[in-house]
């Protein structure tokens, strides 16, 4: 007879050897896909390279698109995770628009590596693909996660709420710029225009329009008696005359 002790022992075991089966995979497939690019390798290479059965393979990722798109999150989740240390680690007196070129920049600079091709089919795959599988919802709540920065870092210049229209949209309007011209193919980039590619000069003076925007509507909502900004939460107001740009709305009507 199996004891409750010997079967929570047993699902461990299983648990901690998925969780090394995917570890592999995840290994094997960066380093294939970094070595040859995404249209070089096959799912049948990597399940070899990692020497497990290609059903073991479709367990963990239902395609090569998924494979592709679980090895990138990672990379984007630790561009975003050194924007959040860069942005922490300015002086108090910093500007908005270097709060927010510091968040945006370690995004860019993955189109300055070696791996740029494969960072702009990410974002076209994670954006634009048709695949609803749990590694592309992944990579979506990473992007809404950074737009969420993106906005707490606005709301907070601007003492108004990050919830708010004005601050959701703005933080999206960054993201896809941002998003723009890295997923553009590389054949069509002209090196003397990229966004991302062409360094913190391009990037600043990108975001510097969006950011400037952002505070001269935000200062056209300011109460004019006590100069603080109007917090109104008519959401259903459209014209630039009234409070909707700083309603606060549900998550899901940003989207």
């Amino acid at each position: 007879m199996i004891t409750g002790m010997q079967e929570r022992m047993k699902i461990s075991r299983r648990e901690r050897n998925t969780t090394a089966t995917r570890a592999k995979i995840f290994d094997v497939a960066h380093e294939l896909f970094s070595e040859k690019g995404y249209d070089a390798v096959t799912v049948q290479h990597i399940a070899d390279t990692a020497d497990i059965g290609i059903g073991t393979l479709f367990y963990h990722a239902s395609s090569k698109t998924e494979l592709f798109l679980m090895v990138y999150n990672s990379s984007l989740e630790q561009a975003i995770q050194a924007g959040r240390k860069a942005q922490n680690d300015l002086p108090a007196d910093a500007s908005l628009c270097d709060r927010i070129l510091a968040l945006s920049l370690p995004i860019a600079d993955a189109m300055n590596s070696p791996e740029a091709g494969n960072f702009a089919r990410y974002h076209k795959e994670l954006l634009f693909g048709d695949s609803n599988d749990r590694y592309r919802r992944a990579g979506i709540d990473l992007v809404r996660g950074f737009e969420s920065e993106v906005a707490g870092v606005l709301g907070g210049a601007l003492h108004i709420d990050a919830h708010s229209l004005l601050t959701r949209l703005t933080a999206r309007a960054i993201f896809a710029a941002l998003h723009f011209d890295i997923a553009l193919p590389e054949t069509d980039l002209n090196p003397a225009t990229r966004f991302a590619g062409a360094g913190s000069m391009s990037l600043r003076m990108q975001i510097q329009i969006i950011v400037e925007g952002f505070e001269s509507i935000g200062a056209r909502h300011a109460t004019p008696n006590r100069g603080e900004l109007n917090l109104g939460t008519q959401a259903a107001h459209t014209s630039d005359d009234n409070d909707s740009w700083l309603a606060v709305i549900p998550a899901h009507d940003v989207s």
